[in-house]
């Protein structure tokens, strides 16, 4: 079986997900937990993780250790400014979208930085062709729109350049 280590390492990924979430030592949700995370990770074939063993390297253990705090950092300055933009009596809005260069070879990564864009409260990924990646702003950043959105974009594509390539 060619997928069981991507498909355990997910299952293992998604499972430490659970527990954090649910914090709870009750057997029952252990075994739901266990249940959830086998039968996610074969449905998707161990997407998430893909063959953990190869990111158990102290140096690709570092660098995803440092994008989790990296992309936590860049979520929560994100959602004080959404915060803020929603309690003006105004609300200031520039929305548009801007093309910006991904030099990552990975899919994987590119996925990664699509998603961790859309998860940054305020802009959203829109399409990934290529080797260009589309992000739509709430706010246009002050200043050259391109060299901004092309340093955030850079910014995440660094640190998993560390971790899949």
């Amino acid at each position: 079986m060619k997928r069981a280590p991507a498909v355990i390492s997910t299952s293992v990924v998604l499972f430490g997900i659970w527990l954090s979430l649910t914090l709870s030592a009750d057997s029952q949700e252990i075994a739901l937990g266990v249940v959830v995370s086998l039968i996610t990770a074969v449905a998707t074939h161990g997407a998430l993780t893909g063959d953990l063993s190869r990111l158990l390297k102290p140096r690709k253990c570092l660098a995803t250790i440092e994008y989790v705090f990296f992309f936590l950092g860049q979520m929560i300055k994100a959602n004080i400014d959404v915060f803020f933009r929603i309690f003006r009596p105004v609300i200031p809005i520039k929305p548009g979208i801007v093309k910006a260069k991904l030099t990552l070879k990975s899919e994987r990564a590119k996925a990664i930085v699509a998603n961790s864009i859309t998860l940054t409260p305020g802009t959203i990924t829109i399409d990934i062709i290529g080797d260009e990646i589309f992000v739509h702003w709430v706010f246009l950043p002050d200043g050259d729109v391109h060299i901004k959105t092309q340093s955030m974009v850079d910014s995440f594509a660094v640190r998993l350049e560390n971790i899949f390539e």
